[in-house]
């Protein structure tokens, strides 16, 4: 009688370390991720570029004004910060940083939601609802967008992107009187 309990659980032994081989070997199909980006857009321009900018030890000179890390200007009616200067190239945020009366901002919400998708978006100044909108961006393409927000408080403040989905970004500006 024992020999028999001892037949069944040699059996069921081998049964289950066989069903755990099959299935570790076996395809499992994972489910693709789907989600939204947003972000602020930069540009890189290299020391010789089309906007007339030339690069110095440490900044950059732009219609005869001298501009360093950190400073904000405007070419063609968009606003950039210098993020970084070396001796071949300028990376730009395409926002602005120190403000003279706009700030002016450049993003992009970009959908792998995997089918089309309508975006709610508000738009922040420290914590304050300052502009609403809607977006439709189809799957796996994405939408630049521009802001001009006319802005005249001394001091510094935080300017926040919200998205209907939970996404957010947000940069820090001072704006100068």
């Amino acid at each position: 009688m024992n020999e028999r309990y001892f037949f069944y659980a040699i059996a069921f032994s081998f049964i289950f370390v066989s069903a755990f081989v099959l299935l570790s070997f076996s395809e499992v199909k994972i489910q693709e991720d789907h989600f939204t980006k947003i972000y602020f857009n930069t540009k890189i321009l290299e020391k010789n570029n089309e906007y007339g900018i030339k690069v110095n030890e440490g900044n950059i000179t732009l219609n005869d004004s001298q501009y360093n890390v950190g400073d904000s200007f405007f070419i063609n009616g968009k606003g950039y910060t210098i993020g970084m200067i070396n001796n071949d190239s300028i990376l730009l945020y395409n926002y602005t940083k120190k403000v003279n009366g706009l700030i002016f901002f450049e993003y992009t919400i970009e959908n792998v939601e995997g089918s089309d998708k309508d975006y709610s978006y508000t738009i922040l100044i420290d914590d304050k609802k300052i502009l609403e909108g809607k977006e439709s961006v189809r799957s796996n393409e994405k939408k630049i967008l521009y802001n001009e927000i006319k802005f005249n408080e001394a001091g510094d403040h935080r300017l926040s992107i919200l998205l209907n989905t939970g996404a957010e970004i947000h940069f820090n500006f001072s704006s100068v009187k």
